[in-house]
């Protein structure tokens, strides 16, 4: 006979199906600030996730996030927890950035950029462990390096000469292409690729900034974009 579960007065519990939901120490916080529950919530979860601590995020961020229906706050804070923000040091400028191009995007009558575009961030993580470098994304700029580890230049930041502006690059490359090309002329001080947010992909022009002058004369002869010095 299967056992049953009584209370004292020999009448059966009800069974309690409402589900646990975990939230951080932050959340009543978020509710006290202004943010409608559900928002609320969608950007505890992120908390919770561990992709973002609640002190990465300025008072600027949530009042700008407050701005935002509630069903536009829920959609930028998915596109949001859906980025890679692994290399993203600025999270509060960067979740600030997303909401100007959800806006953007509003205005045009476009979709969400298909993330599938973007670098791919296996390669990505691979260049990095191997050269040592750091990448800083934002909405706009993907910076590789500025300053580079010692072990490649531990002098003073490059001066005039050492610059190039490099043109008419493919939209679809992205550091794991063009890092290995200009790193045959001679060691990166760092490489800022401009990134177009609506499209996901770059903007097709990056500057490359050498550890010297040489280095970046080299750069001009080995490829073949297009560059001036600067």
């Amino acid at each position: 006979m299967a056992s049953e579960h009584v209370n004292g007065n020999g009448t059966e519990e009800p069974m309690d199906t409402s589900a646990a939901v975990a939230h951080s120490e932050h959340f009543q916080t978020l509710l006290d600030a202004g943010l409608p529950q559900k928002v609320a919530e969608k950007l505890d979860e992120i908390y919770v996730a561990g992709l973002v601590a609640h002190s990465d995020l300025d008072e600027r961020a949530i009042e700008a996030l407050k701005e935002f229906n509630e069903e536009g706050a829920l959609a930028v804070l998915q596109q949001f927890k859906d980025s890679d923000l692994s290399h993203v040091q600025n999270k509060s400028a960067f979740l600030c950035g997303v909401m100007k191009t959800y806006r953007q995007r509003e205005k045009q009558g476009t979709k969400v950029a298909d993330s599938s575009k973007g670098p791919d961030e296996a390669k990505i993580k691979a260049l990095l462990e191997r050269t040592g470098y750091t990448l800083d994304v934002t909405t706009g700029q993907r910076k590789y390096g500025g300053p580079p580890p010692d072990c490649v230049y531990s002098g003073q930041q490059p001066s005039i000469g050492t610059e190039i502006f490099v043109g008419k690059i493919p939209r679809d490359l992205f550091e794991d292409e063009l890092v290995p090309l200009f790193e045959k002329a001679g060691p990166i001080w760092d490489l800022r690729l401009m990134m177009d947010p609506l499209t996901g992909l770059n903007r097709g022009y990056a500057f490359v900034t050498f550890c010297n002058k040489e280095a970046a004369q080299e750069a001009v002869k080995l490829v073949s974009f297009s560059y001036f010095l600067w």
